[in-house]
């Protein structure tokens, strides 16, 4: 959890921030209410009392493959004799172009509009003021399960807390790691958490395509919890401490001590078993993502290539691998332009609630996308708390 200020001049600065255990929470999804109230509740009470500032409304991070997104076009005809767009006729088209069934059960998160186009004439960012008889929009629409994005809510609110908004994750790790270049030559954002991976691929500085796969580190740990048959706490500590996917740097004699189940006693097994173990689910889990994005790209290409980050992007070896398998440039990606980045927290595991932060001052109207400020009040935006689920 983290509170941050803006300032009068569109920048962010984190002020405190609150740590506990992920409970009551599984791929993205509440299954305990009480025990994730509880949870949340733990974090805010630290980034409160390390900041003397009390939480009054949050921006929550979702993720979870209950999320869906698609592409969709509108269109609408110009009035009037001039013909020049206004704020409303923009409102208008993307209305239009969200218009589509979207069954009783889910409902919309967000809209991200991708490009105008004037009289067929496309590439448009902002077209209020321009003239022209027809204007179309192709818009993203990400849509979840109400049910599930309501139980996330009610977590927050017994926590004492209110929802101002719900973001979608990888587009909140990407607001926080990704710079205008990227955004607008093509790349992918690939955010591995703990218990899902999520996807984003923008170009054209807009949001082209979003998915979640419901694999994550947990799951790797898993792997090697039951491969190596020791408890999961066990199967962390080996795979942050000993483990790589890059399973030629391990020598052959090389051994990793590996404590038993139970009374059972402790033993060791070989490191590239341990490895291996971890490096086939990489794999796995790669490939997975390259599927989603070549069916996604069909013959777009992605310049700038890929962008990996989250708590899975430490594990030694991914972004290498990451490049192997998908064949484009990886970088790790890393939380930018924000004041009280402390060593600690320029961390790619940040990034997500880092970025629940820039989307809230934006939310507040206290920052827009070009990161300027569209209020003139002095210090602004310190009663926001940001959580990543």
């Amino acid at each position: 959890m983290m509170i941050a200020r803006a300032h009068p001049d569109g920048s962010l600065e984190l002020i405190s921030t609150g740590y506990s255990n992920s409970r009551g929470l599984r791929k993205g999804m509440v299954i305990d209410l009480e025990e994730a109230a509880a949870s949340i509740r733990k974090a805010a009470d630290e980034a409160e009392y390390k900041s003397d500032i009390s939480v009054d409304w949050v921006t929550v991070g979702a993720a979870g493959d209950h999320f869906q997104s698609f592409n969709s076009h509108g269109a609408i005809k110009i009035e009037g004799d001039q013909q020049e767009v206004t704020l409303e006729e923009m409102a208008q088209v993307i209305q239009a172009a969200q218009s589509v069934p979207i069954p009783p059960e889910r409902e919309i998160i967000h809209v991200l509009p991708q490009e105008f186009f004037l009289d067929d004439n496309g590439g448009i960012q902002n077209p209020v003021g321009l003239y022209g008889s027809r204007l179309d929009v192709n818009i993203h629409v990400v849509t979840c399960q109400s049910a599930l994005n309501q139980n996330l809510v009610n977590a927050v609110n017994r926590a004492q807390m209110r929802v101002k908004r719900v973001v979608l994750e990888q587009l909140a790790s990407a607001e926080a790691v990704l710079t205008m270049d990227e955004r607008e030559l093509g790349t992918v954002v690939l955010d591995i958490g703990g218990g899902t991976s999520d996807i984003a691929i923008f170009a054209n500085n807009a949001v082209q395509f979003t998915t979640t796969l419901p694999v994550g580190g947990a799951h790797f740990t898993r792997d090697l919890a039951i491969g190596l048959q020791t408890p999961i706490e066990e199967a962390e500590r080996i795979k942050k401490e000993s483990g790589t996917v890059l399973t030629e740097r391990i020598s052959e004699v090389d051994k990793v001590v590996v404590p038993g189940i139970g009374t059972r006693a402790t033993r060791s097994v070989p490191h590239n078993m341990v490895c291996g173990i971890l490096r086939d689910r990489a794999a796995e889990l790669l490939e997975l993502v390259k599927d989603q994005i070549w069916a996604a790209l069909k013959n777009d290409r992605i310049i700038a290539g890929v962008v990996v980050t989250g708590g899975g992007s430490l594990l030694d070896g991914i972004l290498e691998l990451t490049e192997e398998i998908i064949g484009l440039p990886v970088r790790h990606g890393l939380p930018l332009g924000v004041e009280g980045l402390t060593n600690e927290l320029s961390h790619p595991v940040y990034a997500t609630a880092i970025g629940l932060a820039l989307f809230g001052a934006e939310e507040a109207g206290y920052r827009n996308k070009n990161h300027k400020n569209t209020n003139s009040s002095p210090w602004l935006f310190n009663r926001i708390l940001s959580w990543a689920s």
